[in-house]
């Protein structure tokens, strides 16, 4: 009888080398994607927040073709410039399809004071830039609890209440140059006599981070007091002459530093300067007065800056 030949089979397996080879592998190809991923992320943002900035500036002119004027900054009330009253963003709702919020507002009482909490509550995508991080403001106070938005209207190479401050702050002596938006006032597009394709309307402007407790309006554009920038500081700054009765700290703002001038008068609404900035690495989107949006770095040229925030300026704009 012929004995059975016995076949042992071996079984394949990665050694412990090949292992870590391949997860190395692996772990070169996440990095390589990872940047090319978050590039691809941060433009799908961009897009949507351009698109925003079209909606919101042609929601202004269908305000202005309905009304004759641009929409007002807002008004001073009682208070003058400690006014919380309305913004150019509740005149415009009917114009983004929020009808019925709007039907919620009284333009004669103010923003706070337990009045208006739909209108200072409600968060509206057209108003927030997906690349930002939209956080409730005073989210521990009822009485001012509000939301925070990323887009502002432009109130010219200016401070915020537009004054003919020559030397106001011990280094500008430029005049204003006018602006289509303005507090207690109604302008027209035929103010704009720079060109309605070379002069800002609309930027972003960034959003607190800090959700108790108050920290000041900027990017609080539902008020008054927090409906605008200037163009007196270049768009991502680091710095501002003057907060608006806030100067912010470090952890304010998503990976921004911003704090204001050393000795500002931060009990000044009228002063303030609020200035164009966003969480898109190297600039800022905005809308020109005929609707059109475009990228404008951080390192644009002061001077070029300041003439394309401001209406009647009469500057000849060239990079």
């Amino acid at each position: 009888m012929v004995p059975r030949t016995r076949y042992t089979r071996r079984r394949s397996a990665f050694t412990l080398v090949e292992l870590l080879v391949v997860i190395a592998i692996i772990g070169v190809l996440i990095a390589l994607l990872l940047p090319a991923v978050q590039q691809a992320r941060e433009a799908a943002r961009r897009a949507q927040c351009v698109n925003n900035l079209k909606n919101i500036g042609l929601a202004i002119h269908n305000y202005h073709d309905t009304h004759v004027s641009l929409p007002s900054l807002g008004l001073k009330g009682d208070s003058g410039w400690n006014a919380d009253t309305i913004s150019w963003v509740g005149r415009i709702l009917p114009f983004v399809e929020q009808s019925a919020l709007y039907d919620t507002l009284d333009f004669t009482k103010r923003v706070n004071d337990n009045n208006h909490i739909d209108y200072r509550t409600t968060e509206m995508d057209v108003f927030s830039c997906p690349s930002d991080n939209m956080v409730l403001g005073q989210s521990d106070n009822t009485r001012w609890t509000h939301q925070r938005a990323s887009y502002a209207v432009c109130v010219g190479n200016t401070n915020y209440a537009q004054h003919d401050a020559a030397n106001w702050d011990g280094v500008w002596t430029y005049k204003n140059g006018g602006s289509a938006f303005a507090v207690d006032k109604f302008h027209g597009l035929n103010t704009i006599i720079d060109g309605t394709s070379n002069t800002v309307m609309l930027s972003e402007v960034p959003v607190n981070q800090q959700a108790t407790g108050y920290h000041g309006l900027y990017g609080v554009t539902i008020y008054t007091t927090g409906a605008g920038f200037t163009g007196y500081l270049t768009p991502n700054t680091r710095g501002t002459i003057n907060g608006g009765r806030y100067c912010w700290q470090k952890e304010d703002f998503l990976g921004r530093e911003v704090l204001c001038k050393p000795g500002a008068d931060t009990t000044r609404w009228d002063q303030a300067t609020y200035a164009a900035m966003s969480q898109h690495p190297g600039g800022v989107n905005v809308a020109n007065f005929d609707c059109s949006v475009q990228f404008v770095p951080e390192t644009v040229h002061i001077d070029v800056w300041r003439a394309r925030t401001s209406t009647q300026g009469g500057e000849v704009i060239s990079e």
